[in-house]
């Protein structure tokens, strides 16, 4: 008897690292055995703004959908396929030409001219769709269409496992953090708006060229910004609900919450085997460096200007904007007016990032939609 050994090509993709290189992996396998699949798309749900966001896709380069986001009310062929919980297989997409999505019109303009999409369904709930696209018309039929469900659910499959350690490590953290809450004035509400703010300036940069972060990479920021402050739970209560401002030493205490969230998050990252988890830096420098400021002047390592980390820069301005405009024990809610000039004038200072300020007020439309959804009640 003879015997064969071959590379099991499905190991590789399943090893950890970030999505996008193993999603150009599975591809690459794929169109071995079913030529003429050009391009694979996945997109997550943000549920509390009832949107989808692009998040991976593949080739991508040239890829024309990249950080981009619509309402699902607005993508009318996709609502009617997170209702019904079916495949929607388009194999002339010329009939969505006249629509009004830019997305379909992207797509067309890209060549492609047929398409399979399977939504993401975890426990009922919608997490996001995969789209298939082909140059051929009349491509997604007979055989093919029994190849794309087995792929389309291999990627389901790999999406929702990375999904679910991430999960895993955010509520790990998330929870460790509510017993913080109970006692610090900062509310979940407070860390929903910061969290979005926080994506909303990083798809703001991106959009103008002047910072590169892919969509893998921002949905990361989105899902660690509410985890900035986890480090106050080493912080005395006598401290930390003091009413009145801190005396000198008792702001050098405070001070030390963000080397002690640094120290929390690489406990559980080794405790838990997460260290190979992509884009755990950013997790890193937003607990360690929030505090950072441009000119120098900020803690725990005084770094200045492009030595502060961008998540780190955008934490900061997001933070700083959501407590200015939050109603507190202590002071009254400021309007988005007086908290913007107040930005400006920290950026005059030389102590916050302008271009991430710069980048929250081009979207202010969108802060104040952030604003409602995430209310506070007082």
């Amino acid at each position: 008897m003879i015997e064969l050994y071959r590379d099991d090509f499905f190991a590789e993709i399943h090893q950890r690292g970030r999505l996008q290189e193993r999603l150009a992996r599975a591809h690459q396998f794929f169109d071995q055995c079913c030529p003429g699949l050009d391009r694979i798309g996945i997109a997550l749900c943000d549920d509390s703004l009832e949107k989808v966001k692009t998040f991976l896709a593949s080739p991508a380069e040239g890829n024309p959908l990249t950080n981009y986001h619509i309402s699902l009310c607005d993508a009318e062929s996709l609502s009617k396929t997170a209702i019904s919980g079916q495949v929607r297989v388009v194999n002339d997409l010329e009939m969505f030409i006249r629509g009004k999505g830019d997305h379909t019109h992207k797509i067309w303009d890209l060549g492609m001219r047929s398409s399979y999409t399977l939504p993401i369904f975890e426990q009922r709930q919608l997490r996001g769709f995969v789209f298939f696209n082909s140059r051929r018309t009349n491509y997604f039929q007979d055989e093919s269409l029994n190849q794309m469900a087995l792929f389309g659910h291999f990627l389901v499959q790999m999406v929702l496992n990375h999904q679910e350690t991430l999960r895993t490590l955010v509520a790990s953290l998330r929870i460790t953090g509510k017993m913080m809450h109970y006692k610090d004035p900062e509310t979940s509400s407070h860390l929903e708006r910061m969290a979005h703010f926080s994506q909303l300036i990083a798809q703001e940069m991106v959009a103008q060229g002047e910072i590169f972060l892919d969509d893998e990479e921002i949905d990361h920021l989105f899902r660690f910004a509410p985890l900035h402050d986890i480090g106050k739970l080493g912080i005395p209560d006598e401290i930390l609900l003091k009413p009145g401002k801190l005396d000198a030493q008792e702001w050098k205490v405070m001070r030390t919450h963000s080397g002690i969230g640094r120290a929390i998050v690489d406990q559980l990252i080794n405790e838990f085997g997460f260290s190979t988890m992509p884009d755990i830096e950013i997790l890193r420098h937003i607990t360690e460096l929030h505090h950072e400021k441009i000119d120098g002047s900020g803690y725990p390592l005084g770094l200045e200007g492009d030595q502060v980390p961008i998540a780190a820069r955008i934490i900061s301005v997001s933070d700083i904007f959501d407590a200015l405009t939050s109603t507190r024990p202590y002071k009254q809610a400021w309007s988005n007016q007086a908290a913007f000039a107040e930005l400006e004038e920290m950026v005059h200072r030389n102590q916050l990032d302008p271009l991430s300020v710069a980048a929250l007020q081009r979207r202010r439309a969108d802060v104040e939609q952030i604003q409602q959804v995430f209310y506070e009640q007082s």
